[in-house]
């Protein structure tokens, strides 16, 4: 792969149309959001040459990091390819960096193997990989609904809990996941739900999911003293996450009448919290 000059970049001429490629992941956004307010960049992000503008390759921790500290320009390192090229950089950079889940592999190949048209042999000669290597990854992410891919590219669940989905067919997947998000399943009890339910007839499935009881009961204890104040900072957490990747396409689908109703009762909310924080 050959790489380019390393230049300064304003924020906003960085793309991000490869960002659905990647799983947000809150606690790591955190940490590098304090690590460039401790130390600033370390390392320059990895960009791509794409219709006379520049597309994010490697980096979207650090460009989402930026933003939120007021940065206004990142140093990066400029790679040469197209599209393709840029897809497979992807794969090749958090490989060797061991930063990438397999889904988030399964989810690039989706990519070239759909949108790009590339046949699986096609992407494994361009990745460097033997053809089973494509195959297992794309048949992991072609499993999944596209709710709980929705929900794993915006951090909202975890890998783990997406791996363990997978197992299910796509059509059993929306209650189980319904029920994984109401009892906030980890992944070691949503592996013990889909175990039960590959196990069980289908007629037993509605009573497993609408009272999971043998999963629950297992749960550990909350140590002595615990006030809640962490699961409510990880789920404000993930609110700010999906605030900050609303799209235009969203909001021109939405109502506006309800939303804004919706903000103003949700601002209250906040205010009510700081004032007894505070």
């Amino acid at each position: 792969m050959e790489t380019g000059p390393y230049i300064t970049l304003s924020l906003s001429e960085i793309g991000e149309r490869y960002a659905d490629l990647r799983i947000i992941q809150p606690r790591a956004d955190a940490a590098m959001e304090r690590s460039m307010h401790r130390y600033g960049q370390l390392t320059p992000v990895v960009v791509g040459r794409e219709d006379n503008g520049y597309e994010m390759v490697d980096g979207f921790k650090r460009l989402r990091g930026a933003r939120k500290l007021g940065y206004i320009q990142l140093e990066a390192k400029v790679i040469d390819g197209g599209r393709r090229a840029m897809k497979a950089a992807i794969i090749h950079l958090n490989t060797k960096a061991r930063t990438i889940a397999e889904l988030e592999m399964g989810m690039v190949i989706r990519s070239l193997y759909r949108q790009d048209m590339l046949t699986q042999a096609e992407i494994a000669v361009l990745l460097d990989r033997h053809k089973s290597f494509v195959c297992r990854r794309l048949r992991l992410v072609e499993k999944l609904s596209e709710e709980v891919l929705e929900h794993l590219k915006l951090g909202l669940i975890n890998i783990t809990v997406g791996r363990e989905l997978a197992r299910l067919p796509a059509g059993n997947q929306h209650r189980a996941f319904a029920t994984v998000v109401k009892y906030r399943f980890t992944g070691t009890e949503t592996y013990h739900l889909v175990n039960l339910l590959l196990r069980e007839p289908g007629w037993r499935h509605d009573a497993i999911l609408h009272n999971p009881a043998s999963i629950l009961t297992e749960r550990e204890p909350e140590y002595p003293g615990h006030n809640g104040s962490h699961d409510l900072y990880g789920w404000l957490i993930k609110i700010e996450v999906i605030l900050a990747t609303v799209s235009e396409a969203k909001l021109k689908n939405c109502q506006p009448e309800q939303i804004v109703a919706m903000i103003t009762r949700i601002e209250t909310a906040l205010a009510d919290i700081r004032k007894r924080l505070v």
